[in-house]
This record gives structure tokens, C-alpha cells and sequence, in this order.
């Protein structure tokens, strides 16, 4: 953008005059010349099927980059909760009064409750609240550098992933919720709210290398470096990414500490007025009053019962490995109590009534799985493959707690809801259908339960009562966007391709980057004869999630 002699004139006026007093005023910009950065890049998920290709290298790029403009950085890799939470702390500890602060992360994120979390190496989520207990909410860290008193706090994320855990239900919201940065945060992530992005096929993105690109622009003020890189991607159509800047900034502040002090300062983007800030900045308590006031101590609390859980799975599935009487009676006498006691003293019935009859032979291959973990047959009709014999030690913990959860209270409707969750995403349609009839019966007015409903009975061939259910979640929640792409699947299958695209338009509205929508709207435009419009949606489709092709081959769609 041009600028008008007085304009510039004025600027400079204005930035001879900063650089009398000192320094910017303390309400619009830095007072300390301290700059510190945290990076994170996480790639190999457990719960993924492949490591996200870009992540370590983009952590690398960006980090590099920050060091040689002055930032103090710690970088991390791979990191699990303990040692996210410690890297964070570490990098917390150097943040001043007054200084910069900036936060970069790649890996998955995901929202719950309209708010952001940063997913660890090795977070186990099956709903809500699991993120919620295993994330690193961006809320919190935000109100952490606020209270270390960092008067410039910028975020750069690249966490707007189709991630794995959303595929263990139907029903989620998609990307990352909006940003609204507070006074004195800037913002910029890799896609706009709701979106998901598929990764490049390269070692490092577009987005990390325009980021780390531009950082290295001489004279540029960070919120400067930012929005030229944000403007840079998106005009490059190749990468299909529109990144979004937000900022909360009262003014410019210098992105290379090691800059002349008399090099001039750009105005803040966009122009926009300050608003009102704090000017005494909240200090953390150096000791929590009492244990309910630490959050860290809940965290504890949790993990130790999540600890515990695990250990009784661990100890089950080595039970179940052996399949000998003498080893469930060992985990009985050792957990005497619990649901996981119960399988296993029904386990030890079975071995007692098999000896009741004859002796067991002795068998010529590896034993199956107990008949307790077996799942129901899978309908000849349905497409999909067979459940897995045996539960994982996750998944053993996740039935495990529903288990108790339905068994505790009979009328817990959601416990019934997310254990269909939990059966549909094993393949374990039969199972599913009957835990989603259980929570409608419930709770006869839950879209999410109706919409899960109508998928299981859609995959399993059931296409007239799968249409009813979309049918009645879509009335008790008409924009509901699952529940539209549900019906548009069922109206695939069923061969109404035009009705299959007009719920599929309808999803696409609400959300341009639903890579299942836009996937079946292609099958259905080919089908059609519509190769041009085919050809647009399903390689849209497979650029938002590269196995998307997978998923529907499994449904019988080509």
C-alpha cells in the first residue's frame, strides 16, 4: 500500500517521539526487549493411521528462524502431557513483565464447549470431557502469559486437522472454535473456525514456510510479518488455505530484537484503535491457597485414577492373553472388585462349566479372545469389515466405564449414547443399534442420538428406518449438519442421487470444507454423468482428508 508523504511524515513523527520517551507507552506496546517462544510440533499420534508429515519439520523451520530474530525458544517434539505441561512451565518461567511472548503449535487441536485445546502425543478422547481432561486448553495458556505479565502474547496455530478422534462418533464440531483474542494477543491460524485442512506431501507446509519466510523481512513488526504471510498463502490457490490473522494489538512492536534502535516502526495492521487494557497485570499466586484452588491437583487427581485404570486393564488383558482359569482367578484376587472382576468370573464359570462336560483339549492354534469380548456377527448385508476380537487397553478402559456408568444408573441415556459411539467405531453395528435404541427410549428428543442411529441402520442396508431417523433429528434440529450429510448418504445408497446433492448442498453451505459432504456429492455428480462437477468435489474432498476415498469404499461407494 502507498502512503501519502504526510502520512509517512506523521509516522515517522510519531515513532522520533516513542523513541525519545524510551520506549512505546505501556498501554500499546512492549516496555522489555525480552522475546521468548514456545513451539511444539506433534507427529505420531497413536490414534492416527500415519504421522502427520509436515509438523516436526514446520517446528524445526519456525523455530530456526526465531532464534536467529533474538527469541529465546523452547522446542518441542512429540511431547506427551507430562512433558507438554513441563515445557510449557519452563517457558512460562522466562516470560517477564512487559515482554513478548509468542506460542506455535502443529499438530491436532479440537474445540469442546466453543473453546481450543492442543491434543498431547498421548491424549486418550473418546468425548468431550476427555479432551477437556487431556488437552492443553489455549484459553488457559493465554491467561497464564496475561499473568505473567507478557504485554504482546502472539499465537500462530496449525492444528486445523480432520483428527482421528472425531471419527470415533458422529457427531462433532469441526476444527477449531473462532479466535477473539483479548487486548494485547494476536492471533493467526492455519484455516478459519470450523475448517479442516488435509497436510501437503512435503517435510514442510506452505503456512511454516511463508511464517518463517517473513520473519526474516527486515523492518517489520510482527503483526507485519504475520499478515504478509496470511496474505501470501492465500493467494496462493494451490494450497486451498485461507489462514485468518485476529489481532487484539494497541500498537507495533519490533519483530528482530536485534534490530538498530533507530529503525522505524510500521503502524499496526488493519489500523485498528486500541482498546482499554489492564495496566496492572494480574501476578500468579507464588502458592496455591489450598488444594481445590490449584487446577494442578484435579490434574493429579485424574491422572492417578487413569493410572489405576490402566493398570487393571493391563492386568485383564494379560488374563485374557493367557485364557487359563488360574489366570483370571489371579486377577480376581488381585481386583477383587470392579467391572472388569465380573468378565472375569465369568470367565472362570465358563472354564468350570467346560470341565463339567470334558477336559479341554488342547488347542492347535493361538486361543480366540474370550467369549465375553467377543463382538456380535457383523450383518451379512453390511459393507464394512469385521469387529476386532479383542478391545484394545484404551478401548478396554473406555467399556469398562460405561459399563459401570450403565450399570450404576439403567436410565443414564448419554452412557448409552457414547457407548453406541464406542461400538459403531469398532464396527460392532448390531451392538451400536441396540445401545442407540436404548438412548432414544431415553431420551426420545436427542438429534445426536437419532442422527448416529440413522448412519449405523444406513451402513448396515436398513435404508427406510435410517431415513426416518435423519429425518426426525433434522426436524428436531433443521441446520444440523451431520444429520444432512447422514440423509445425503442414505439417499446415495439408495440411488436418489438429486436428493442426495440437495442435502449434500445444504451440509456444503454450512461447512464449504466437509470433506465426507462434498465426497458424496462427487459420487453422486458422477453417477450423474457430471464428470467436471465430480472431478472438482471428490479432489476437494481428498485434499481436506486424504483417506476419505477409504472410508467410503469401505461404505460399497466408489
Amino acid at each position: 500500500m502507498r502512503h501519502t508523504a504526510r502520512t509517512v511524515t506523521s509516522n515517522l513523527m510519531m515513532a522520533v517521539i516513542f523513541l525519545m520517551l524510551g520506549a512505546f507507552p505501556i498501554d500499546a506496546a512492549p516496555t522489555s526487549r525480552v522475546r521468548n517462544a514456545l513451539v511444539i510440533g506433534i507427529a505420531r499420534y497413536p490414534d492416527s493411521d500415519f504421522p502427520l508429515p509436515t509438523t516436526i519439520g514446520d517446528a524445526r523451520l519456525v523455530a530456526d528462524r526465531l532464534k536467529a530474530s533474538g527469541f529465546k525458544v523452547e522446542l518441542g517434539e512429540d511431547l506427551p502431557k507430562d512433558r507438554m505441561r513441563a515445557t510449557i512451565e519452563q517457558f512460562l518461567r522466562k516470560v517477564e513483565p512487559g515482554s513478548t511472548a509468542l506460542v506455535y503449535f502443529g499438530g491436532y487441536g479440537i474445540q469442546a464447549g466453543r473453546r481450543n485445546y492442543l491434543i498431547p502425543l498421548d491424549a486418550k478422547i473418546w468425548n468431550e470431557a476427555d479432551v477437556i481432561r487431556d488437552g492443553i486448553s489455549l484459553d488457559g495458556l493465554l491467561g497464564d502469559l496475561d499473568k505473567r505479565g507478557a504485554a504482546m502474547r502472539i499465537v500462530v496455530l496449525d492444528a486445523s486437522r480432520r483428527n482421528p478422534f472425531e471419527r470415533r462418533f458422529r457427531s462433532f464440531s469441526a476444527g477449531l472454535a473462532e479466535l477473539k483474542p483479548s487486548q494485547g494477543e494476536l492471533t493467526l491460524s492455519s484455516a478459519a473456525a470450523g475448517s479442516v485442512l488435509g497436510d501437503p506431501r512435503a517435510d514442510t507446509s506452505p503456512f511454516a514456510t511463508e511464517i518463517a519466510r517473513q520473519i526474516t523481512v527486515p523492518d517489520q513488526s510482527i503483526d507485519q510479518a504475520l499478515a504478509a504471510a496470511r496474505d501470501d498463502i492465500a493467494r496462493d490457490r494451490s494450497t486451498g488455505q485461507g489462514p485468518v490473522l485476529v489481532s487484539g494489538l494497541p500498537g507495533a512492536a519490533a519483530l528482530d530484537s536485534n534490530r538498530p534502535s533507530g529503525a522505524a516502526m510500521r503502524p499496526p495492521v488493519d489500523g485498528k484503535p486500541p482498546r482499554v487494557i489492564k495496566t496492572e497485570p494480574e501476578r500468579p499466586a507464588v502458592i496455591p491457597a489450598s488444594k481445590e484452588a490449584d487446577p494442578a491437583s484435579k490434574d493429579r487427581d485424574i491422572d492417578a485414577i487413569v493410572a489405576a485404570e490402566e493398570t487393571v486393564a493391563r492386568d485383564f488383558n494379560a488374563a485374557s492373553a493367557k485364557n487359563t482359569k488360574a489366570a483370571f482367578e489371579d486377577f480376581v484376587r488381585r481386583h477383587p472388585v470392579g467391572p472388569l472382576t465380573k468378565v472375569a468370573l465369568g470367565e472362570i464359570a465358563r472354564f468350570d462349566r467346560a470341565v463339567a462336560r470334558e477336559p479341554l483339549p488342547t488347542p492347535a492354534a493361538p486361543p480366540s479372545p474370550p467369549v465375553a469380548m467377543q463382538a456380535p456377527p457383523t450383518p451379512s448385508s453390511s459393507p464394512w469389515r469385521t469387529p476386532p476380537g479383542s478391545y484394545s487397553m484404551a478401548e478396554l478402559q473406555r467399556k469398562a466405564t460405561l459399563d459401570a456408568r450403565i450399570s450404576r444408573q439403567p436410565r443414564d441415556a448419554l452412557a448409552y449414547y457414547e457407548r453406541g459411539q464406542f461400538h459403531a467405531q469398532r464396527y460392532d453395528y448390531p451392538a451400536a443399534l441396540a445401545d442407540f435404541d436404548q438412548a432414544i427410549r431415553l431420551e426420545p428428543k436427542s438429534p445426536e442420538a437419532l442422527n448416529n442411529r440413522c448412519w449405523v441402520r444406513a451402513i448396515s442396508n436398513d435404508l427406510q428406518k435410517a431415513m426416518d431417523d435423519c429425518n426426525d433429528a433434522l426436524a428436531l434440529r433443521p441446520r444440523f449438519l451431520d444429520a444432512l450429510d447422514s440423509r445425503g448418504f442414505v439417499n446415495l445408497r439408495s440411488g436418489s442421487l438429486r436428493a442426495a446433492i440437495a442435502d449434500y448442498d445444504k451440509a456444503i453451505d454450512i461447512n464449504a470444507n466437509h470433506s465426507s459432504a462434498l465426497y458424496g456429492r462427487g459420487i453422486a455428480w458422477s453417477r450423474l454423468g457430471d464428470s467436471s462437477r465430480a472431478n472438482a468435489d471428490l479432489t476437494r474432498a481428498l485434499s481436506l482428508n486424504p483417506v476419505i476415498d477409504r472410508d467410503f469404499a469401505q461404505y460399497g461407494l466408489r
